[in-house]
């Protein structure tokens, strides 16, 4: 049995760590994220074997991609140069439809060596001069080019120190105002940013990605979500599909992308897969998880529901019901935190389900702040019972229960006699329909599994 478990925390701040992408033309890196900007073969330590090492190559793309002066690469000693021209081609989103070749240069102007796919970068750099290799900012005799191979195989050149004159030439005119600012650029990953601090890493996610309704961006693994408050139509199966069996970072950051790598690591390593979401209450948790569950269903049922899938799906809306109130910042907050534990058969197909509640907040059933709610389900009842069921079972109106009114009710400072003060119409929620989710609830209860005989109790 193989399984994917996921775990939704109730509120908190979580640090993320990202790596910061040491520049340097050849700059070693250890496994354990230690860097050195020499090019010896071994670490500080002198211990770590070249073979485990990682380096940092600059690219110059040249004119192919106005306005980058080079494209940092991680690579091995056996990366070859077609993985190496695959990445620039990822970072820098070049057009695929044309072809191009990684080209070592060994003096600025001189002639230029053209790699073959299966050659080693990584490899010919340590053939450098030991001066070319430590000096990482000065000097450009020894670098690497990317060039575009022509239709009849041919390679198309092009003067690179007349580029390069070129490009700082207008750099200096930006700066003097004559020319105007180029557009920022959009980074799906904040570890590709250039320069790493607050401000960049801000107007990145709010200016660049949230104002054009990317609310998902990428930290290395670790996925980003900014709520929009609003629905976004990127969840039908149009994109099911889309995302289906991609690696990480070659399709647009999207919460599928993290549960569709989780379910094939599962399947392909035959290791459990664990998915943590985290952020402060109103961040969006609820709505992820739920997302991410129907991915992972649609993942398994491959053109067909069962009644497992089904089941799966409609839990969210009973604890959501059961669990989830309205607060001062959140209209649907929950109150608990839920552990789901989704198992799997070999053959990738749903087998069960286990969900687990943390840390109810038990106190609200008896007493809310001034402008929150009890919990979903006493107002859907009230509101999504017939007139009939109202007189069987003796229900009124909310305000007229005590553990539910008292959101009405706001502390008066000024007369004591006269401590509270009634607000009128404060039992209701812009856009939102109790009937409706009154029957929501009855049939998730239905596809639950639970009894009428129980759920008219």
């Amino acid at each position: 049995m193989v399984r994917v478990d996921t775990l939704q925390t109730v509120s908190g701040n979580v640090l993320k760590q990202s790596p910061v992408l040491l520049e340097g033309r050849a700059a070693a890196a250890g496994a354990h994220g230690n860097c050195s900007s020499n090019m010896n073969l071994h670490d500080v330590g002198g211990r770590r074997r070249f073979e485990d090492s990682e380096f940092t190559l600059r690219i110059y793309p040249g004119n192919i991609a106005e306005g980058t002066i080079y494209c940092p690469v991680s690579a091995r000693k056996n990366t070859t140069a077609a993985d190496v021209i695959e990445q620039v081609i990822d970072r820098l989103r070049l057009d695929r439809t044309k072809l191009y070749v990684l080209a070592e240069v060994k003096e600025f102007g001189g002639e230029e060596w053209i790699l073959n796919p299966s050659d080693c970068p990584v490899q010919r750099m340590m053939l450098w001069p030991r001066m070319a290799l430590e000096n990482r900012f000065g000097g450009e005799d020894y670098r690497f080019l990317l060039r575009e191979k022509n239709l009849d195989g041919s390679i198309h050149y092009a003067s690179l120190q007349m580029w390069l004159r070129v490009t700082e030439e207008r750099r200096r005119m930006v700066e003097r105002g004559f020319l105007p600012q180029p557009p920022p650029k959009e980074y799906e990953d904040l570890c590709s940013l250039p320069d790493l601090n607050e401000k960049t890493l801000l107007d990145n996610l709010r200016a660049r990605r949230f104002k054009q309704e990317k609310i998902y961006t990428y930290v290395g693994s670790i996925l980003i979500v900014i709520n929009p408050f609003k629905f976004l139509p990127i969840y039908n199966p149009k994109y099911v599909k889309m995302y289906d069996n991609h690696q990480l970072g070659k399709l647009e950051p999207h919460i599928y992308a993290v549960a569709d790598v989780a379910y094939h690591t599962m399947l392909q390593r035959r290791q459990d897969q664990c998915i943590v979401i985290s952020g402060e209450s109103g961040s969006g948790k609820t709505q992820s998880t739920n997302f991410l569950i129907h991915h992972l269903t649609a993942l398994s049922q491959k053109g067909f529901a069962s009644g497992v899938e089904q089941t799966i799906l409609g839990a969210g809306p009973v604890l959501e019901a059961f669990g989830n109130a309205k607060t001062a910042h959140n209209n649907n907050s929950s109150r608990f935190g839920k552990f789901i534990q989704v198992n799997y058969q070999e053959s990738g197909t749903v087998r069960g389900a286990y969900v687990e509640k943390y840390l109810l907040e038990k106190s609200r059933l008896v007493y809310q702040e001034h402008n929150e709610r009890n919990y979903h389900v006493f107002y859907y009842l009230l509101a999504g019972t017939t007139d009939e069921e109202k007189k069987e079972f003796h229900l009124k109106k909310p305000e007229e229960y005590h553990y539910l009114n008292q959101m009405t009710k706001k502390p008066h400072r000024l007369h004591w006699d006269n401590y509270y003060e009634s607000e009128a119409d404060c039992f209701t929620v812009e856009g939102e329909d109790l009937k409706h989710d009154f029957e929501r609830l009855q049939l998730a209860m239905e596809m639950v599994g639970f009894l009428p005989a129980t759920r008219k109790q």
